[in-house]
């Protein structure tokens, strides 16, 4: 979490990096079952947001939640259940979760939708 850094005139700075952690409980799911997200954050500016988004395999958003962070280390959990039409798409989705600062971090898992 902490970098050294040289400045110009040659002095060892430590500076701190935002680092954000994305877990689910499986890499594939199918239609009717329960995904467990998961993100943990450890920040330097406990005074910002952290924005999660799911996009299915054409891009289109699915799932968005923003959550205010109000101190330096922290998660943040969903349940979510695979039940509803905006679920019905088989592929891969991308699970995105990143700060105002730009610290980003992405995981994808496989959806598997029931026949039509």
């Amino acid at each position: 979490m902490w970098a050294d850094v040289l400045n110009s005139n040659s002095l060892l700075i430590q500076t701190m990096t935002n680092k954000i952690m994305l877990n689910i409980d499986k890499a594939i799911y199918n239609e009717g079952e329960y995904m467990k997200l998961k993100v943990d954050y450890e920040t330097f500016n406990p005074k910002q947001t952290i924005h999660v988004t799911i996009l299915d395999p054409s891009e289109k958003e699915v799932f968005s939640t923003d959550q205010y962070i109000n101190s330096q280390k922290g998660s943040y959990s969903t349940v979510m259940k695979f039940d509803t039409k905006q679920w019905r798409v088989s592929g891969r989705y991308k699970v995105t979760a990143w700060d105002q600062e730009g610290t980003r971090k992405e995981i994808f898992f496989q959806f598997k939708g029931k026949p039509l």
